[in-house]
């Protein structure tokens, strides 16, 4: 349970740690933050960033305790920060601590961060703290109860964790907001990895609220809610959550190697106009989803840039004029090399399946072979030493949903040439084996400045060229929905943090 140690496997709920685990900043959805285990935003106009921007100081709230009473301290910070350089820690690693050279407590409640150049991301650093305490005479592993069931500052407290079952949580007494929150004893969290099923449940008035489905769940809750049902169903184009068609640019792995189909930038951009997204939010989402075609499509940060048309002529036309010649099954041909792909995504995803059924039609049309053979996902999730097949380079085109950040330094950072996994450096997120020493000198100096609008700018020019340069095709971004029923007062769901900053305010009304 613990977010440090999480996987692929989607036995961890992510956001939902928050109930219990509370970052020192919260991200809200107009690309902000706002302090929560901090005493503020460190800024140079309060003295928290040195003019430089190289020294950064954290001033922690007091009279914040975890939940088995001991107090929440400096030293949890720069303990936390100790696992993630250790290199015996199984710990996953956020690419934003790479930046950091030094960490000191100067007192209880006061942290100074030497970075090893200035950074606009200091506010992503310690989305979670561990308990220095918990961990005087053990080591740190995934094998810690820790792990499992870690202790937290939120409003309520982890009692026990059924793998694949449950999840319950108890009333923090000691919450340090307000002594009357949070106004529940308890919640169980179910974990049912068939959407269908957990929708059909809650009609049925088995679970109190439903979250984070997806639009394939959306038009029958709709349905039930203009009904009469006695819930309440609830929307938000998300912007955060995009459905990609990502692409492996190498061959096996190698950035030095371009991929023998995808390498040829023909290719890309038949797939780009040779997929009927509109089709696809229509046909399989029932009308919920939006067109994207930035990859920076939300927050403070925004690069407006209009998607792909679905025009099957076009990308014929763009095929024909590189020299990809149909075949005699119609499949296009270049220098004995057949377009042919493998298409892979996680098994049992029947929204994904159907889709991918139409894409694969679509470009079929043009030319293009899509294979499709869905695998487990702890095959393509998996790491690179456990050959997982995103972090190899094993693929040829994988489908998969990732999200933009309140700052996109992160995320940018995963399509760059330092970020790509090999036997050198296992940790990578660059699974596309995207390799341009432009993009990257953009992505260095957009992560090295504080002038906000030189970093706009600089971001404006990488979402273009990574448009231009197909580094990764967007699909359709997600519509999120939360449900609940009329009893349960006081949620209020955002797509940044999901339901978890509100959950203090939930109760149950007579």
């Amino acid at each position: 349970m613990n977010e440090l140690f999480h996987d692929q496997s989607g036995a961890f709920l992510g956001g939902e740690a928050g109930w219990v685990v509370e970052p020192l900043f919260l991200a809200l959805p107009d690309g902000t933050y706002e302090p929560r285990l901090a005493a503020e935003i460190p800024t140079v106009d309060n003295g928290g960033v040195s003019r430089g921007g190289r020294t950064v100081t954290y001033r922690l709230r007091e009279g914040i305790t975890w939940s088995d009473g001991k107090p929440f301290t400096a030293e949890d910070l720069v303990f936390t920060f100790d696992v993630f350089r250790d290199p015996d820690s199984t710990a996953l690693v956020p690419v934003d601590y790479e930046l950091v050279e030094s960490v000191t407590a100067r007192d209880q409640l006061t942290v100074e961060v030497q970075l090893k150049e200035a950074s606009p991301t200091y506010l992503e650093l310690w989305k979670h703290v561990m308990p220095a305490h918990e961990f005087e005479s053990t080591a740190v592993t995934a094998e810690h109860p820790q792990a499992r069931l870690p202790l937290g500052t939120g409003p309520f407290v982890f009692t026990d964790f059924k793998a694949g079952d449950e999840i319950a949580l108890e009333r923090n007494p000691d919450y340090w907001r307000d002594p009357d929150l949070p106004y529940l004893d308890g919640i169980t969290l179910k974990i049912v990895p068939e959407l269908e099923v957990a929708t059909t449940s809650f009609l049925e008035g088995q679970y109190d609220t439903v979250f984070f489905f997806t639009t394939g769940d959306l038009p029958q809750l709709e349905a039930a809610e203009e009904s009469g049902a006695p819930i309440v169903v609830e929307t938000q184009e998300t912007d955060s959550w995009v459905e990609w068609l990502f692409l492996n640019h190498s061959a096996s792995g190698d950035p030095s190697v371009p991929h023998p189909v995808l390498g040829d930038a023909a290719i890309r951009e038949a797939i780009d106009f040779g997929i009927d997204r509109q089709g696809i939010i229509d046909t399989v989402l029932g009308g919920f989803g939006t067109l994207v075609g930035s990859p920076i499509y939300s927050g403070a940060f925004d690069v407006d840039i209009p998607p792909a048309t679905y025009d099957p002529d076009h990308a014929r036309q763009v095929l024909d004029e590189a020299g990809w010649e149909p075949g005699s099954d119609g499949i296009r041909v270049k220098d004995g090399v057949r377009a042919s792909l493998m298409f892979q995504t996680v098994s049992g995803d029947h929204t994904r399946e159907l889709y991918q059924q139409i894409i694969q039609q679509n470009l079929e049309e043009v030319g293009i072979e899509m294979n499709i053979e869905n695998v487990p996902s702890n095959i393509i999730f998996g790491g690179y030493e456990e050959g997982g097949l995103l972090a190899t380079g094993s693929y040829d085109t994988m489908m998969s949903r990732d999200g933009n950040y309140v700052d996109p330094a992160s995320w940018m950072a995963s399509f760059t040439c330092d970020s790509i996994p090999n036997e050198q450096q296992t940790v990578g997120e660059t699974y596309g084996h995207y390799c341009n020493p432009e993009f990257d000198e953009l992505a260095q100096q957009a992560a090295s400045t504080l002038d906000q609008q030189e970093r706009a700018e600089l971001y404006s020019q990488m979402a273009q060229m990574f448009h231009d340069e197909r580094v990764a095709i967007p699909i359709y971004s997600s519509t999120w929905g939360w449900a609940w029923n009329l009893q349960l007062q006081g949620v209020s769901p955002d797509y940044w943090s999901g339901v978890w900053p509100s959950v203090a305010e939930w109760y149950l009304a007579p």
